[in-house]
């Protein structure tokens, strides 16, 4: 029923089609870029000279801006109309790709793959918006299968597509190509989409959303450039972290004492949503570090040609929408704790895989991994957003969402964050360590085997050198890897305080994929 008493009424399936092709086209292009820049980052790297913990902010910076937009989409939408805001979405991410196609720095490309995320940010939530609002009630559980399948898309064929413009062309046609595809998204959207109702009074806690944003942004800052400017030596760290505790302490205080606080604290009174939220943390920790570190570890280690690296790693974003799939049909049948079980499970088992693996990993221990990977994603991806909102109260659920997206993908850019910082610091340790064992009294080092290992002439130490970077740098990722099993192990236990019973229901759109 609408708001008047009249029997709401659902377009045609035609008429879906056409108003969700450019939609979904939109929605789809934003998620490709975040996984076909990952396997371009070694090539940003020697184009801009950049160490380890600068190029990752490429990716880092993107899931910073994006946060900045989640949390006030709604609030956008309808204060000034749903598809204003989607279109001028649309639009701003378009002409920011451009800009970062063009960067001449990489400090350049971070400003603008921050405002790439930012322009972007309210392309996910709007468009599972309007496509629930395309279906009566009963059918959600189709237009949130149709719209999860359809934004994997982007995280499945991101790196294949990577890694053919990269090989074949030069990394901006990474985002040179979203030029035409936006454009073609903003004329779909301007002539088929239909506005929705304005409500010039909603009202939004402005000093609750930039305090939380500050303390968000400031943390992603210092993980990023501690190791680098070895924490707190340096005065931009201790400014840094006094900035972030500041304002966190104005948003708590903020929000206690405030008649519409940005977040309402009867929020956290729901058992549920106060382990969805904190486990969606921890879980978005595991998410994407291991796409970044595999990325780097076979380009670096293997010398692995862009195209065959993207072919490699494309089965995780298939095994993403097959976990999804087997995670509803399981959910018909069982509780909602053993699938999500199962799923951080399969993280844990292949994490323990990785971390076993030698300088000589071959392709197929990167596809088997990463399409496990993918289904144990897929399959906890659903089952932590039912579990999350299942038992908290309609009225909340805006304000609920916001949080839960900020806490998930701040997950992310701190897993890719600390997995960069972990390679940089015990990559250095080790090498130090290996270095001491090396010298004449090393049986190693005089065995016939040895062959080029001469400490007596250029050529072999140079070459010493290089195995012993080499080596010290697996064990930098092979540490990650390690770090990364225990998270997902140490997850599990938590799993168990979700109130037990839930299977499969309608979630009116609550859900992320």
């Amino acid at each position: 029923m609408t708001p008047d008493g009249a029997a709401q009424t659902y377009p045609t399936a035609w008429k879906r089609v056409i108003i969700l092709t450019p939609i979904m086209i939109a929605s789809t292009t934003y998620e490709l870029n975040i996984t076909s820049v990952a396997v371009a980052l070694p090539r940003l790297q020697g184009t801009f000279s950049a160490t380890h913990d600068q190029v990752s902010w490429v990716v880092t910076s993107f899931i910073v801006g994006m946060i900045t937009m989640l949390a006030c989409a709604g609030w956008l939408a309808e204060r000034f109309g749903r598809k204003r805001i989607f279109l001028l979405s649309t639009i701003g991410f378009t002409f920011v790709s451009l800009m970062c196609g063009l960067s001449s720095s990489v400090e350049e490309e971070v400003l603008w793959r921050f405002l790439q995320g930012a322009l972007g940010g309210p392309l996910m939530p709007l468009s599972q918006s309007i496509c629930l609002d395309l279906f009566p009630k009963e059918r959600h559980g189709t237009a949130n299968a149709i719209w999860g399948m359809a934004t994997m898309v982007g995280p499945a064929m991101g790196p294949v597509l990577g890694g053919f413009i990269v090989e074949h062309y030069t990394w901006p046609w990474i985002f040179y190509i979203v030029v035409p595809l936006g454009a073609a998204s903003a004329i779909g959207i301007a002539l088929f989409a239909e506005e929705t109702k304005r409500q010039p009074d909603r009202h939004l806690d402005w000093t609750g959303l930039v305090a939380l944003t500050i303390a968000v942004s400031m943390f992603q800052f210092i993980l990023n450039r501690g190791e680098r400017l070895d924490w707190f030596e340096a005065t931009e760290i201790v400014v840094a972290v006094s900035i972030t505790v500041v304002a966190l302490y104005v948003f708590l205080v903020h929000s206690a004492t405030t008649a519409r606080p940005f977040l309402e604290p009867n929020l956290f009174r729901d058992r549920n949503y106060t382990v969805g939220i904190f486990i969606s943390f921890a879980w978005g920790f595991l998410l994407h570090g291991n796409l970044v570190l595999v990325s780097l570890l076979m380009q670096e280690l293997r010398g692995l040609p862009v195209f065959t690296l993207g072919l490699i790693l494309s089965p995780r974003g298939f095994g993403v929408m097959a976990g999804m799939w087997i995670a509803n049909a399981f959910l018909r049948h069982f509780d909602a704790r053993v699938v999500l079980l199962v799923g951080v499970f399969l993280l844990a088992v292949t994490a323990w895989d990785m971390s076993h693996w030698t300088p000589d990993v071959t392709e197929w221990d990167v596809i088997w991994t990463g399409a496990l990977q993918g289904i144990g994603t897929g399959m906890s991806s659903i089952p932590l957003t039912l579990m999350t909102f299942a038992t908290l109260d309609r009225r909340y659920r805006t304000e609920g969402l916001a949080l839960f997206n900020v806490l998930l993908f701040s997950g992310i850019s701190s897993g890719i964050a600390v997995a960069v910082n972990i390679l940089t610091r015990s990559t250095n340790i080790n090498h130090a360590t290996l270095t001491e064992h090396i010298s004449r009294m090393n049986e190693m080092v005089r065995h016939p085997a040895a062959g080029a290992l001469d400490l007596g002439s250029l050529g072999g130490l140079a070459a010493i050198e290089g195995e012993i970077t080499r080596q010290a740098t697996m064990i930098g990722y092979l540490n990650n890897f390690h770090l990364i099993t225990l998270l997902s192990v140490a997850i599990m236990p938590l799993i168990l305080l979700f109130r037990s019973g839930l299977k499969s229901r309608e979630t009116n759109g609550a859900g992320h994929s």
